[in-house]
């Protein structure tokens, strides 16, 4: 028998629901999925102790009064650590504790468009762990989204742990499910290409304890040392390290891919293409806020 546990959080105001959970394409990978008619954010998610839950997540509040809404189906009883990691986890996906103000300072000085950035833009949909989001960062490299997707349907299909009530839906594989993968796993039956031994020596670094991913979540590295620790990932480089920096709540570094070129070069330089220096150089006097300076810019340019 399915129950609904019904919890909720406040995040930090000002803070647009909407915006954060479709904030970039996190919001339609698996075992994530976005309802934009409903505006409900779903997933699929292995608790610590192993039970499977589905969450619903939708806004309770307004921008500057904001309330999270989370509807928990789940079998038999859910305790209250349960509830309290549910909570936790969901705080961390839609990043309701980040201070932006600094950000939105800069933000007011500029007047518009920029203005509409203190309108609770910003805070960028990330995971719920940092090795489900240097995963998911690893299988953007190189490659169509359309086989991002293919890729990480793969790995939570094959490998995720399957929610009770709906066997077809699965939960994002642990460090621990992946490294005790074979290899082939990742050749064969997932087909992540030359990205599958990278990802499944990144799970064996992580459920050997030989590498503290997680512990960079609450890192106080300074930017460039923590972009270090990053780079020390197989299959990571400077766009995945700076994608990553993002999701950690480091805007120092922009991840310099074609989209980032195409839309500087039109922006910016009259259709002529800037060296990838030329191009960086444009957000410099944003400083520690450059990547949520050129995302506000290309979300408002598509607007």
């Amino acid at each position: 028998m399915t129950h609904i546990t019904h919890l909720t959080i406040a995040p930090r105001a000002p803070f647009d629901f909407r915006l954060t959970a479709h904030s970039h394409g996190w919001a339609g990978l698996p075992p994530t999925s976005w309802d934009d008619k409903k505006g409900v954010l779903q997933r699929v998610k292995r608790l610590r102790d192993g039970k499977v839950v589905r969450l619903s997540i939708s806004d309770a509040g307004s921008v500057e009064a904001p309330r999270v809404a989370i509807a928990v189906e789940h079998a038999g009883a859910l305790s209250s650590e349960q509830e309290t990691e549910i909570e936790d986890m969901v705080g961390r996906i839609l990043r309701t504790d980040e201070d932006l103000l600094p950000f939105y300072a800069l933000c007011q000085e500029r007047g518009t468009p920029w203005t509409r950035a203190t309108e609770g833009f910003g805070r960028l949909l990330r995971s719920p762990t940092l090795f489900e989001d240097a995963v998911k960062t690893i299988c953007t490299t190189n490659i169509q989204w359309g086989g991002t997707l293919r890729m990480v349907q793969g790995l939570v299909d094959v490998l995720g742990a399957p929610y009770p009530a709906d066997p077809s839906l699965h939960a994002f594989p642990t460090a621990g499910a992946v490294a005790a993968a074979p290899p082939e796993t990742f050749t064969e039956t997932v087909r992540l290409g030359y990205r599958g031994p990278y990802v499944h020596a990144l799970a064996q670094r992580v459920t050997s304890g030989t590498f503290d991913l997680e512990g960079l979540y609450d890192s106080d590295l300074p930017t460039p040392a923590l972009r270090k620790e990053l780079l020390s990932i197989k299959g990571v480089g400077a766009y995945s390290a700076a994608t990553l920096l993002m999701l950690l709540g480091r805007y120092d570094y922009l991840a310099v891919d074609t989209e980032f070129r195409q839309f500087v070069q039109e922006r910016y330089f009259d259709g002529h293409r800037p060296s990838d220096a030329e191009a960086r150089a444009v957000y410099d006097d944003w400083g520690a806020w450059k990547y949520l300076a050129y995302w506000f810019e290309h979300w408002h340019a598509s607007r």
